[in-house]
C-alpha cells in the first residue's frame, strides 16, 4: 500500500501527524495480523511535476494494492484527478480531503466529515449572532487554486454571502493580515494550516484588529498552539474526530496508549484521524486473502462496510462518506480553550 504525503513546507507538518496515526494503527494490528500489507511512503515536494511521476510509479507497480492516507487535501485532489486521467484502477481510502466533489468517485473512500458538514456547524452557530458576511481567506494562490471551486460550491448552496481574500505568493501572512481592511467582514474562515494560521493571527494581533476566525479541521491545535499564536484573536476551531485529549471512547483510549508506547509525540486531532484511516482500512483488509491484487482490494472497498472499531462506528449508510461527526472548540481572546 501506499500513502502519498505532501511535504512541502506548508503541508508538512500535517503529513507527518497524520502519516503517524496511520502508521500507528497498522503497527498495532500487525501484531495479530503479521499478513497485513506494509506501508510505503512516497513524499511529493506539491508540484504537479511530483504527483504525476508519484502516480505513475504506483501505476506501474501491481504489488501496490491500493492508496491509503493521502495528505494534505490539495495532493488528494490531484491525485484523485490523475489517476483519472492514467486510469488507475486502484482503491483510494481515508485520504484527507475535506472538498466533497469527487465523493461520488468508485474508487474513493472517504472516511471524515465534508467541508460542507463543517461549515454547516458552524454556521448554526453564527446565524444565531445574525452573521451576514463572511470572509474567506487563502493562505496563498495554491490553496485558492486548490480549494476555491469547491468553497465556492458549498458557499452557493448554504446561501452565505462571501468575500474571497487571498494572500499574495510570497507575502509574509502576519503582514497580510496586518493590512487587511476594517471594511472587511469581522468574521473569516481560514483556508490553510496551522504554520499559517499562527502567522495569520501574529499579524491580527500585532495591529490590534478584531476578528473572529474559524478554521476548519486542516488546523491542529496542538501544533497552533506551539506557534507562539497572536494574542487576544478569538478562533474557533472544527474537529472531525472526537477529543485526543480527553475522549472516553475505547478506540481513542487505545490510540493514547499507542502513542505513549510507540511514539514520543503528543495526541493530536490529525494523527487521531489518521489512526481511525488505518483501522478502518486494516479491518477491511483482513477480510481478503493474502496476495490479493488490486481489483480485488479495491472491490472490497468498494462495499463501503459500515462497522464499529472499539466503540466509534464508521457508517456509511449509504451515503458516500464513513462519518459526519463534527465537534467545536473555542480558542478564546485569553487563549485559553473551550469545548
Amino acid at each position: 500500500m501506499i500513502q502519498l504525503l505532501d511535504m512541502s513546507p506548508a503541508q508538512q507538518e500535517l503529513s507527518r501527524d497524520y502519516a503517524t496515526g496511520v502508521r500507528l494503527a497498522f503497527a498495532e494490528l500487525r501484531k495479530s495480523n503479521p499478513a497485513l500489507p506494509q506501508i510505503m511512503t512516497v513524499e511529493v515536494d506539491g508540484s504537479d511535476a511530483s504527483l504525476r511521476a508519484a502516480i505513475q510509479d504506483v501505476k506501474a507497480d501491481s504489488s501496490q494494492v491500493a492508496l491509503l492516507g493521502t495528505v494534505g487535501e490539495g495532493l488528494a485532489l490531484a491525485s484523485i484527478r490523475e489517476a483519472q486521467r492514467v486510469r488507475l484502477e486502484i482503491a483510494h481510502v481515508a485520504p484527507w480531503l475535506a472538498d466533497p466533489r469527487y465523493d461520488r468517485d468508485p474508487h474513493l473512500v472517504a472516511l471524515f466529515a465534508s467541508r460542507e458538514e463543517q461549515m454547516r456547524q458552524v454556521l448554526k452557530g453564527l446565524a444565531m449572532m445574525g452573521v451576514g458576511e463572511l470572509g474567506v481567506v487563502y493562505a496563498s494562490p495554491t490553496h485558492a487554486e486548490a480549494l476555491q471551486a469547491g468553497t465556492a460550491a458549498l458557499t452557493s448552496r448554504l446561501g452565505v454571502k462571501v468575500r474571497y481574500l487571498t494572500a499574495p505568493a510570497g507575502q509574509d501572512l502576519a503582514g497580510f493580515a496586518a493590512r487587511l481592511k476594517r471594511t472587511d467582514p469581522y468574521f473569516l474562515v481560514f483556508m490553510g494550516g496551522s504554520i499559517e494560521l499562527a502567522q495569520f493571527t501574529q499579524g491580527l494581533s500585532a495591529r490590534g484588529q478584531q476578528h473572529y476566525l474559524i478554521c476548519l479541521a486542516d488546523v491542529d491545535t496542538t501544533t497552533f498552539k506551539q506557534l507562539a499564536p497572536g494574542r487576544s484573536v478569538p478562533i474557533v476551531f472544527t474537529q472531525v474526530v472526537p477529543n485526543p485529549h480527553s475522549s472516553k471512547v475505547p478506540l481513542v483510549r487505545a490510540y493514547r496508549d499507542a502513542l505513549e508506547r510507540l511514539f514520543d509525540e503528543a495526541p493530536s486531532p490529525i494523527s487521531l484521524a489518521g489512526y481511525i484511516a488505518g483501522r478502518y482500512a486494516g479491518a477491511v483488509l483482513a477480510g481478503i486473502e493474502p496476495g490479493a491484487g488490486r481489483s480485488k482490494v479495491l472491490a472490497e472497498f468498494q462495499r463501503r462496510r459500515s462497522m464499529q472499531l472499539d466503540g466509534w462506528r464508521v457508517d456509511f449508510d449509504g451515503g458516500a462518506r464513513g462519518g459526519s461527526y463534527v465537534s467545536q472548540l473555542l480558542l478564546n481572546a485569553q487563549g485559553v480553550f473551550i469545548g
